[in-house]
């Protein structure tokens, strides 16, 4: 194996492995995506085995081709022990890049942790995908991904970090204008399939929260539509303290919600420090969450898009 493939064989498995696709492997390694899947072709043939299956969504590895990503792993980690070296000559802190998978409503609290992070280890970067994707962390295409469900994959490790409560919020100049508010009568900021069959937006709809005139299929425009006075919204209590709740007596589901990485990723050091950073910066905004459930307070800027 390691007489049939070289470094630069490896660094386009392993952006294939990170990435999902060809497209983005190329984007990562400024090559073209042709050239990508070209080369691994003709590796491919040399090792008499597939290393990539492609499909319309992307690609991922077969096992065979997971194990050369191992092999690239080790060596990448050895170039960045060689070449992680400072101005005096000493071996300096760490180096290397950290893709990060999350929702929309998650991001503030991603990249606080990348601040940081990368205060720490000026030769780190941090990558931060906004999606709903969580797919790609069992594909290896993300390091690191905060979920807000657990799918029971052996591969991966879940840490938990907390539960996200929710409530039905308005605006208080929606309140104004409008006549009592009742389940019935409100107008609902609904959330377009699938995220419409969120269990709290399941049990709201059940209790009669069902008149939607508007339909969005983002966390963070149903959030803002609901500041702009257009109706109420199921909504985390931690995003809604500039809000008024209604109908405190409506029990909605709580979210749990996790940080999810491979135990392969966490062998890289970069990958691992940067974990228990992002955990301590989501561990102190639920450390708060108990007293989020009296009156809403001033409007916060720490966390201004919805969770996801």
């Amino acid at each position: 194996m390691a007489a049939q493939a070289n470094w630069d064989d490896l660094r386009l498995l392993l952006a294939v492995s990170r990435r999902g696709s060809f497209l983005q492997a190329g984007q990562l390694l400024g090559i073209a995506a042709s050239t990508v899947s070209r080369r691994l072709t003709q590796l491919e043939a040399a090792l008499g085995e597939p290393l990539v299956e492609r499909g319309v969504e992307g690609c991922w590895l077969t096992s065979r081709g997971q194990s050369l990503v191992e092999v690239a792993l080790a060596a990448e980690e050895g170039l960045r022990r060689q070449t992680a070296v400072d101005l005096s000559g000493e071996h300096t802190a760490l180096q290397g890049s950290v893709l990060v998978s999350a929702g929309e409503g998650f991001s503030a609290g991603v990249l606080e942790a990348a601040r940081r992070f990368t205060a720490l280890h000026p030769r780190c970067s941090v990558e931060l995908q906004v999606t709903a994707e969580f797919h790609k962390i069992v594909r290896g295409v993300a390091d690191i991904a905060i979920r807000t469900v657990h799918l029971g994959e052996p591969s991966l490790i879940y840490r938990p970090i907390g539960k996200l409560a929710y409530g039905v919020f308005a605006d208080a100049g929606y309140l104004k204008r409008s006549p009592p508010v009742t389940l019935e009568t409100a107008v609902n900021i609904a959330l377009l399939p699938p995220l419409d069959m969120l269990p709290q937006m399941r049990a709201a709809k059940a209790a009669g929260l069902d008149r939607a005139q508007i339909s969005v299929n983002s966390f963070a425009v149903q959030l803002e539509s609901v500041r702009q006075g257009m109706g109420v919204a199921v909504l985390p209590r931690i995003l809604a303290k500039d809000l008024s709740e209604l109908f405190p007596e409506l029990e909605l589901p709580d979210m749990e919600v996790y940080l999810v990485t491979r135990p392969q990723a966490l062998k890289q050091a970069q990958i691992r420090c940067f974990f228990g950073i992002l955990e301590q910066v989501l561990l102190e905004l639920f450390h708060d969450l108990p007293q989020q459930s009296g009156p809403p307070g001033p409007r916060t800027s720490t966390y201004q898009s919805a969770m996801s």
